[in-house]
């Protein structure tokens, strides 16, 4: 439910916005040209953020995470 009440409110703004940068006047033709720009847009800068949060999370998972180094283990073995 709650992905809905977001879902109407994008809709709710992008047609706010529109009516707004167009002086309350409805046009079909550049309704669907604002839409289409607008959505494009917003796609491609979600693809952008997740592609940032994708290097980033890939950048922070290291090689040699979980594994001990040889004073680790020794360490480890004479504290058992």
């Amino acid at each position: 439910m709650k992905i809905l009440y977001i879902l109407l409110s994008i809709a709710g703004l992008l047609v706010t916005g529109y009516l707004i940068t167009n002086d309350f006047s409805f046009d079909n033709i550049t309704f669907s040209n604002y839409l289409i720009s607008t959505v494009l847009i917003l796609f491609l800068s979600c693809l952008a953020v997740a592609g940032v949060v994708y290097v980033i999370a890939q950048r922070r998972k290291s090689a040699t995470r979980g594994m001990m180094t040889i004073r680790q283990y020794y360490q480890y073995k004479s504290a058992r």
